[in-house]
């Protein structure tokens, strides 16, 4: 009985470690970019820009996604219908272009 009893214990343990999430905002090594952090901090420049670009009220503006990418994060944004994106700039700037710029 006692080793049934630590069996469970363990599984339990086990499934607590493996229950753990990353939380550090550190991004896993798949090739792609865009961490907590930096959706956070992109997310009031890319609104305030995509309410300049679509002539559209910023407390209007919605993030529909957030898509993490091999060029860095990226945000979509839906402005009153239109599909923007914004992108993380290297220099730390963003930028706001349609959903269909290529």
């Amino acid at each position: 009985m006692k080793s049934v009893i630590k069996m469970v214990i363990g599984a339990v343990a086990l499934g607590a470690v493996a229950g753990c999430v990353e939380t550090s905002g550190t991004a896993p090594a798949d090739g792609l970019s865009g961490t907590e952090e930096q959706f956070n901090a992109m997310t009031a420049p890319c609104i305030d820009q995509a309410a300049r670009y679509a002539n559209y009220p910023a407390r209007d503006i919605n993030i529909a996604d957030r898509i993490r990418t091999g060029g860095g994060p990226l945000l979509v944004l839906d402005a009153g219908g239109q599909r923007l994106s914004c992108r993380l700039e290297p220099n730390g700037s963003v930028t706001v272009f349609s959903e269909f710029a290529n």
